[in-house]
C-alpha cells in the first residue's frame, strides 16, 4: 500500500496502529510498501515495511512482492510457540527472497530488482522480527529507548570497525549501500541474504502496555538523530497518528530526498 500519503490511524483491538507511505520531495515514485493488519482471530499483528531498489519498475514491484508474500501468513493460524513464529517469518523472508529473484528472471526489465524489509509479528506480550538492509525497527518504553535494529549496511560495518564516527554517516558516500536485500543482484556480490539473520541476537522482545513500536523506511529515519525521533515518541506516547505526522514532517523539512514509510503501534493492553 503505497502512496499513502495522509498519516491514517486504526484501532486493532489491543493496539493503536498508525501508518504513513510518503513520496518524498523528489522522487517520482513512491517504491515503498507496507503492511499492518491483525489475525482473523484477532491474536496478533502482522506488520511489514519495504523499501524497493533497483530503479525503474524494479524497486517498486520488489516491495510489492514482499508485502504479498508475507501477507500469506495471514491465511493460516499464528504458530503458538515464540520459536514457530520465528521460523514462519524466517522461512517467509526467503520465500520473498526468491519470489523476487524469480520475477526478475522471466521479466528481463526487473532483473536485479530488489527491497529492503522489516516486519514483526506482535502479540499482545511480545513481538517477533526479521530484518534485511537499512529499513528498521525501534521499541520504545515511556521514557526509555530499549532497542533499535543494527543496520546491514557499509555504514554500520564502518562504524563497527571504527572508520567512521556518527557525524560522518549522514554525509558519507557510501550511506545508501546496504549488505543484505531481499532479491537484488545475483553474481556481482552487491545484495545477498545475510547469514545475521539467523544470528540476530534479540528476536524475540516482551512488550508492556505503553510501549511504542516504530518500523520504518530509511527515507524517515535516514536524516534524523535518534534522540529527535525518541522525542517525537515521548512528546506523543499516546497519540501514534500524532507521533508518526511530527516525523514525517521533520523527514520532509529535512529534505525528503527519498520515500518515507512508517508504521507506529501503541500496545493499548
Amino acid at each position: 500500500m503505497s502512496n499513502l500519503a495522509e498519516v491514517q490511524v486504526k484501532t486493532l483491538g489491543w493496539a493503536t496502529v498508525a501508518k504513513v507511505s510518503h513520496i518524498g520531495n523528489v522522487r517520482k515514485e513512491n517504491q515503498d510498501n507496507l503492511l499492518i493488519k491483525p489475525w482473523p482471530d484477532g491474536s496478533a499483528i502482522l506488520a511489514v515495511v519495504a523499501d524497493g531498489m533497483g530503479g525503474g519498475r524494479g524497486g517498486k514491484r520488489a516491495a510489492e512482492i514482499t508485502v504479498e508474500t508475507f501477507a500469506t501468513l495471514l491465511h493460516q493460524p499464528v504458530a503458538s510457540s515464540p520459536s514457530d513464529r520465528y521460523q514462519l517469518l524466517w522461512n517467509t523472508l526467503h520465500q520473498a527472497d526468491e519470489n523476487i529473484r524469480a520475477e526478475g528472471c522471466i521479466n528481463p526489465k526487473l532483473a536485479g530488482m530488489g527491497a529492503t524489509a522489516v516486519v514483526a509479528l506482535i502479540t499482545p506480550n511480545e513481538m517477533i522480527h526479521l530484518y534485511a538492509g537499512d529499513s528498521r525497527l525501534y521499541h520504545y518504553r515511556p521514557d526509555e529507548f530499549l532497542y533499535k535494529t543494527a543496520d546491514h549496511s557499509v555504514i554500520r560495518m564502518l562504524l563497527d570497525i571504527g572508520r567512521i564516527t556518527e557525524d560522518e554517516v549522514a554525509t558519507h558516500p557510501m550511506r545508501a549501500m546496504v549488505s543484505s536485500c531481499l532479491g537484488g543482484r545475483d553474481g556481482n556480490g552487491d545484495f545477498s541474504i545475510d547469514p545475521k539473520w539467523n544470528r540476530e541476537p534479540s528476536p524475540q522482545r516482551e512488550l508492556q502496555i505503553d510501549d511504542l513500536l516504530l518500523l520504518c523506511s530509511d527515507g524517515l529515519h535516514g536524516r534524523l538523530q535518534d534522540s529527535e525521533i525518541r522525542g517525537y515518541l515521548d512528546g506523543y506516547q499516546k497519540w501514534p497518528g500524532k507521533a508518526l505526522q511530527a516525523l514525517q514532517e521533520r523527514a520532509l523539512d529535512e529534505g525528503g530526498l527519498d520515500n518515507l514509510t512508517g508504521i507506529l503501534i501503541h500496545i493499548n493492553a
